[in-house]
């Protein structure tokens, strides 16, 4: 899968859609901590101005267009981590990992992954380590769901509102990956 299939597949995660299959942009609940809109997970807290341009292209009924450019932002928004493995279904799931959590959330995740001290910063002993763990991309990729989740919960539990749906997600990005190493 290349990177822009895999940003495509995030899309996919994140958007809402009208009855005509076309994205939407939504308003988020309160304590999302995304801001107060967004499509494809491109909100207006930290990407307003790609969900601007976005938004523009919806109302003229550029919908392919609109596509793209989530694709594209997400795509190059998250190659800096994805691009520290050259196993695309680990590419895959640090993308996705980056794309919810940011490139320096990422890589903590990452390096908890791979029992490192998570600094957040992709230093020689994480690319070693991580080039290391390769050798057994799927236990690899069990160990960044775990991760993942280690790394939600030091904010919230089962109890958020929010828990299920996070879960879902690093469940399906999960098989996903794994259905990358067929």
């Amino acid at each position: 899968m290349t990177p822009r299939e895999q940003a495509r597949r995030i899309v996919d995660y994140e958007a809402r859609r009208d009855a005509a299959g076309h994205l939407k942009v939504y308003h988020l609940p309160s304590g999302d901590g995304g801001g107060t809109k967004e499509v494809a997970g491109i909100n207006d807290r930290y990407h307003p101005e790609t969900l601007a341009r976005i938004e523009l292209l919806l109302a003229e009924g550029k919908y392919r267009e609109a596509e793209d450019a989530a694709a594209e932002h997400i795509e190059r928004y998250t190659d800096p981590v994805a691009m520290l493995s050259e196993v695309p279904a680990i590419q895959f799931a640090l993308r996705d990992a980056a794309f919810n959590r940011g490139p320096t959330g990422a890589v903590k995740i990452l390096q908890d992954a791979l029992g490192l001290p998570a600094d957040g910063l992709a230093g020689p002993k994480t690319k070693a380590a991580l080039q290391d763990a390769e050798q057994d991309p799927s236990a690899l990729l069990e160990r960044i769901r775990e991760a993942r989740e280690r790394y939600e919960r030091r904010t919230r539990n089962e109890t958020s509102r929010f828990w299920a749906g996070l879960s879902n997600r690093w469940d399906r990005q999960h098989a996903d990956s794994l259905s990358m190493l067929g």
